[in-house]
């Protein structure tokens, strides 16, 4: 089959930068979500299609797709593998019962054609959007469409927190490896990085040519002389006075909306699931220690301690395939698998020079505009 080309980055995140507040309020344009690195995640390509059998063949390695009512018996038996071989490989009983789209790795070559790169894919502008979003002197790691890197979970892993090490989207990662509406992921488990999507991420830019001086400026004209005129000198008009700002509205209430708000405090940074700066949620600025509350009745999926004196990240799964997602959280009072009350303290605001809780709605492992479901 190959060599095994597993890349596993270190462990420590790097810590998120928190701007401090300034003479005309919080600098937005530096908040950055707990779940993703200072830079935003870089766009990726879609998982390439399985064969009949299931199987997408890389240079190096394989894996199957599984399909609705599948077993591992019923998909080793499609290649020619017994449920053990595959069950060993992917650290898995072999009475698991693999969801839909689930990724597992195959242990040996079965047959089948490699894939083949999009149309344009350029290695070069991947390799730089990896490296410009890469902070500080860490190298940069990058796949390929015919052989994308793979990562072994570790322990204390999360979904979001290897998505942040390779800087893409952890909705992305979901996709690719098929993972569950609680984005669970366990150790010893090979996920498959997406690759990144040269087509939308911008070309390293040309070296900008030296500008020539600018040239002398002409002396000034003398000013002319006035005529003289004896009449009543006319009144000037006064100067029209600059408008006022106008400020950003707070969303609308919406009494049928299922959740309320996770904190008190005002909304310092809304909702934008696209461009540079990209946001999956809503920041809130708050105080330190604030409560933070569930936003509905639920079941606690996921706390997550985090690296770096970050808090912690908690995950509440609600009815109608939704969950919220709390970030910058501390002094935790929940556990996972505790069912949860609306308004239910579940922990309080991570202490911080300018605190800010971030908050997400997610409808299965898609982001959502927050405000559409808050009261």
């Amino acid at each position: 089959m190959g060599i095994y080309r597993i890349v596993k980055l270190s462990t420590t995140m790097s810590a998120l930068a928190f701007t401090a507040a300034c003479a005309n309020g919080i600098d937005l344009s530096r908040i950055t979500s707990p779940f993703q690195r200072q830079s935003d995640a870089i766009p990726s390509i879609d998982r390439p299609a399985a064969d009949r059998r299931g199987v997408i063949t890389y240079e190096t390695y394989q894996v199957i797709v599984a399909r609705e009512g599948d077993s591992l018996a019923s998909m080793a038996s499609r290649v020619g593998l017994t449920a053990t071989e595959l069950a060993n490989v992917n650290g898995l009983p072999v009475r698991y019962r693999p969801r839909e789209s689930e990724v597992l790795v195959l242990p040996e070559n079965v047959g089948g054609a490699l894939v083949s790169s999009p149309s344009g894919w350029s290695a070069q502008i991947a390799e730089s959007a990896i490296e410009n979003a890469t902070p500080g002197n860490q190298p940069a790691a990058v796949g390929s469409p015919t052989e994308p890197l793979r990562h072994r979970v570790e322990s204390g892993e999360t979904a979001y927190s290897i998505a942040r090490q390779y800087n893409v989207s952890v909705t992305a990662l979901s996709s690719w490896n098929g993972l569950g509406p609680d984005l669970g992921v366990r150790a010893g488990q090979q996920l498959i990085i997406p690759v990144p999507d040269t087509e939308n991420v911008a070309p390293p830019p040309a070296p900008r040519p030296a500008p020539a001086p600018a040239p002398a400026p002409a002396p000034a004209p003398a000013p002319a002389t006035p005529p003289h005129d004896d009449s009543p000198a006319a009144a000037t008009p006064p100067a029209t006075p600059a408008p006022a700002p106008v400020a950003t509205p707070e969303p609308a209430s919406n009494p049928r909306a299922p959740f309320v708000a996770p904190v008190t405090g005002s909304i310092s940074r809304g909702y934008q699931p696209t461009g540079r700066n990209k946001n999956e949620g809503l920041d809130y600025a708050t105080a330190a220690n604030a409560t933070v509350r569930a936003a509905g009745d639920g079941t606690v999926a996921l706390v997550s301690e985090s690296l770096g004196g970050l808090g912690t990240i908690v995950l509440i799964r609600h009815s109608n395939d939704l969950m919220t997602v709390y970030g910058r959280v501390t002094d935790v009072s929940v556990s996972k698998g505790q069912t949860v009350t609306q308004g239910q303290s579940i922990g309080k605001v991570a202490p911080a020079e300018t605190p800010i809780m971030h908050f997400e709605v997610r409808v299965g492992s898609e982001s959502v505009d927050p405000t559409r479901y808050l009261q």
